[in-house]
């Protein structure tokens, strides 16, 4: 019987969650405004509807707060931070001002690796892949 090194099977695990973040970036860079935008609004309207469940779960599991309460921050990681970030230009030319020569271009990062804490899990993951998404990165949340 083969055994096997959990620290090494980890190790082979985020290799293989990066290797496929990057792949998934590349595609990511190649949108436009309008793609990601349609993105991030979906992604937002998916979290806000499922609020109430991904509350429930993360109460359960991490027996962490009341459920009211995440349901509440998960609406604000969703709606609230989608509202605030909808009508911002985050790839191509952003900013154009031909007197001055100067030109503002947003270009994604890359791939971001995100750490969730037991406290609030759902509504950072939401806030986070909003932003990252937003900004044309890809995204990788720690177990």
């Amino acid at each position: 019987m083969i055994e096997l090194d959990n620290d090494l099977q980890s190790r082979q695990n985020a290799r293989e969650l990066v290797r496929n973040a990057k792949k998934a970036q590349a595609i990511l860079a190649t949108f436009s405004q309008q793609q990601i935008d349609a993105i991030v609004k979906n992604v937002a309207q998916e979290a806000a509807h499922h609020a109430e469940a991904l509350a429930k779960m993360a109460a359960e599991e991490t027996g962490f707060g009341n459920w009211q309460d995440k349901v509440l921050k998960n609406r604000f990681a969703s709606l609230r931070v989608y509202d605030a970030i909808k009508d911002m230009k985050t790839v191509g030319i952003i900013h154009d001002d031909p007197l001055q020569k100067v030109m503002d271009v947003g270009v994604p990062l890359g791939v971001i690796c995100a750490l969730v804490p037991s406290t609030n899990p759902t509504s950072t993951v939401i806030y986070k892949t909003l932003i990252a998404l937003k900004a044309g990165n890809a995204i990788i949340f720690s177990p």
